[in-house]
């Protein structure tokens, strides 16, 4: 069976370099651990990265026993190939989820590094922007593009066949906190082992967990769909939403909340799909007749698809205009040339699907939703 085993790192192979040496070393990477690049002291930052050097060379030179002192992460993935899968590892793929800092993104380079050198498949670090856990809003930042990473990626994986395995041995306790509740919908079994030098490879499957989305989402899914591409909702717009869904600053402004985050990603297609057109009157769209009936006539997969898209684009378009539709690299908005009727251009949903569009004063009109040729002949 293949694998995808997503491992979530800290910072145990510096740490435990750092401990060896004690004193000011030590204290240096206490300090910094939550810090960007261009946060650090130049001088701060030679120590560091002449940790990061004598732990490559340590780790070149080890046998996986000894990489397994060295490093939380190394402890985990090399405990569950010798004592579940006896190192049978050809078809597995291996990924590594760091903070958004300069030593857990060192860190995790060395991991990298080291796990190619052994021939393992690496199919590369994750760092989400913002991810550190210096403070609550950093951390929260952090963990929702984790949501939807794990919605996008993870996911797709599974579609594919993979068994997915997330090593939590390594990391901050925070994040592995957070992971954990996570792997109950993402992974298939949850990898821990305890601080003991004899404890044995602790392993979690998972619970056939699925929340089942409250009316509000059904009810509220216009302002839900919208905060899921990152808008930012008045007081008046969330009103009546439960708080454990937003997070919400002093003035009352609110975005999805983690726990918001998850239960809509979970839910948004069965919903989208469910919703007739009307009830997503975003602000700065006007749907055709033409439009409209070209979305009646699609199933409730290809209706969610569109919506989805439809709140995304309503998001750039209020913020920056059809400059902002032109600039993002998966829409892709384009002028037709050479129709009578002027200014008519069109989106991508996929590769295959458009949408076409004309501005009026600030106004969207949507025309055709379609195949490629569909909307391209009759934009």
């Amino acid at each position: 069976m293949q694998r995808l085993i997503v491992s979530t790192v800290g910072t145990s192979l510096l740490s435990n370099m750092a401990r060896e040496k004690g004193g000011e070393t030590e204290q240096i990477l206490r300090d910094t651990a939550n810090l960007e690049d261009h946060q650090i002291k130049e001088e701060e930052k030679a120590v560091i990265l002449q940790l990061a050097q004598e732990a490559s060379k340590k780790l070149e030179s080890s046998s996986p026993q000894e990489a397994r002192r060295l490093s939380a992460e190394l402890n985990g993935i090399w405990g569950y190939y010798f004592n579940v899968l006896q190192e049978n590892r050809s078809q597995d793929v291996h990924c590594l989820v760091s903070t958004d800092t300069f030593q857990g993104k060192l860190t995790a380079g060395l991991l990298e590094e080291y796990l190619r050198g052994k021939d393992f498949r690496v199919l590369g670090v994750f760092s989400p922007p913002g991810l550190s856990t210096a403070d609550n809003q950093s951390f929260s930042k952090g963990i929702k593009q984790i949501v939807k990473w794990c919605h996008e990626v993870i996911a797709e994986y599974h579609r594919q066949g993979y068994s997915v395995v997330f090593n939590l041995v390594g990391s901050f306790k925070s994040l592995q906190g957070f992971m954990n509740t996570l792997g109950m919908f993402y992974a298939d079994e949850i990898l821990y082992i305890f601080e003991a030098k004899t404890a044995d490879l602790i392993r979690i499957p998972r619970l056939p967990i699925r929340i089942e989305p409250q009316p509000i989402f059904m009810e509220r899914a216009k302002v839900f769909a919208l905060m899921a591409e990152g808008y930012i909702a008045s007081q008046e717009e969330v009103k009546g939403i439960p708080e454990i869904y937003l997070d919400m600053d002093e003035q009352g402004f609110a975005t999805l909340s983690e726990w918001g985050f998850l239960i809509w990603n979970e839910n948004e297609k069965e919903i989208l799909g469910s919703l007739p057109l009307e009830k997503f009157n975003f602000k700065g769209f006007k749907y055709e007749k033409s439009f409209e009936k070209d979305f009646e006539k699609l199933d409730k997969t290809r209706r969610a698809d569109i919506i989805s898209t439809l709140a995304q684009v309503a998001v750039i378009y209020q913020e920056k205009g059809l400059a902002g539709l032109r600039e993002h690299t998966g829409l892709l908005y384009e002028d037709y040339q050479g129709l009578k009727e002027r200014k008519i251009g069109h989106f991508r949903l996929d590769l295959d699907w458009r949408i076409s569009c004309k501005e009026d004063k600030g106004v969207l009109s949507l025309r055709h939703v379609g195949s490629h040729d569909y909307v391209n002949n009759n934009p």
